[in-house]
């Protein structure tokens, strides 16, 4: 099985020092596990002022030609220039992606300034990453943020652009979440925080929401990869359909060659 990893990172997290710091140890952790291939945001841009300079780098890692990684932008729309480090991002390092953290950037999803950046990455056919948390507010550092995205901010963004693709990540999304909500097809999600594979959790939501609309995802390396592998493995799904969360449902989002 091809497994795309739609949700790792690479950079410094402020609170803990991460054991896998940098591409190469990165790669090496994930090719480890079977995954062929990533999606890589830098946590930097959580705390740079200028999160720019944070793609800035992360082009910089990536290198030109890399057949692994895939780099996602982190965007902040309150910024002025959002819209030219966005263009740039995408034309000079040909970015596939773009992340958004409206806890940590201080806006909320529901504000103009978000609306403004979604219409753009829309045009641009660009998914948009939103992770619900960075860690387990268990877990969370005295000075760490409090407060999570919440679904129905995610959910209802999604509904006011629905030419827009929208990925929530590191959630504890369910079935029930998504009880009596209209349907939303440009509404995806990411797997690696779902809960235990016991509960069929997977199954439970590809029935919901269809399985093209989950991506695989382990949250490395601020998680461990094996529990995401366990849960997709243990899903009682198709194989065609666990085949499509591993690896083709990602490559598609992403518009990759899949070659």
């Amino acid at each position: 099985m091809r497994i795309f990893d739609i949700n790792t990172s690479i950079g410094h997290w402020s609170f803990r020092k991460l054991a896998v710091d940098n591409l190469s140890k990165l790669r090496k952790q994930l090719e480890s596990a079977g995954i062929t291939g990533a999606a890589v945001s830098n946590i930097n841009g959580i705390f740079y002022k200028n999160c720019h300079d944070a793609n800035i780098e992360l082009a910089d890692w990536i290198g030109k030609k890399n057949d692994f990684f895939t780099g996602v932008a982190t965007i902040n729309p309150v910024y002025s220039q959002w819209e030219k480090d966005l263009r740039h991002c995408v034309d000079k390092f040909g970015f596939k992606a773009v992340r958004l953290l409206p806890v940590y950037h201080g806006y909320e999803l529901g504000s103009k300034d978000a609306d403004a950046l979604l219409e753009v990455v829309a045009d641009l056919d660009l998914p948009v990453f939103i992770p619900q948390r960075i860690v387990d507010l268990r877990q969370r550092h005295w000075m760490d943020v409090e407060k999570i995205v919440g679904f129905d901010d995610v959910y209802e963004l999604a509904q006011r652009h629905p030419s827009a693709k929208i990925i929530f990540a590191e959630s504890v999304t369910s079935a029930e979440t998504f009880k009596d909500k209209k349907d939303c097809k440009n509404l995806y999600v990411e797997i690696s925080r779902l809960r235990s594979s016991y509960g069929q959790q997977i199954s439970k939501l590809a029935s919901t929401i269809g399985h093209d609309k989950l991506l695989f995802g382990s949250g490395s390396p601020f998680k461990e990869i094996s529990p995401a592998l366990l849960k997709l493995e243990h899903a009682d799904l198709k194989k065609s359909e666990k085949d499509a969360i591993a690896y083709g449902n990602a490559i598609g989002i992403l518009g990759l060659d899949q070659e």
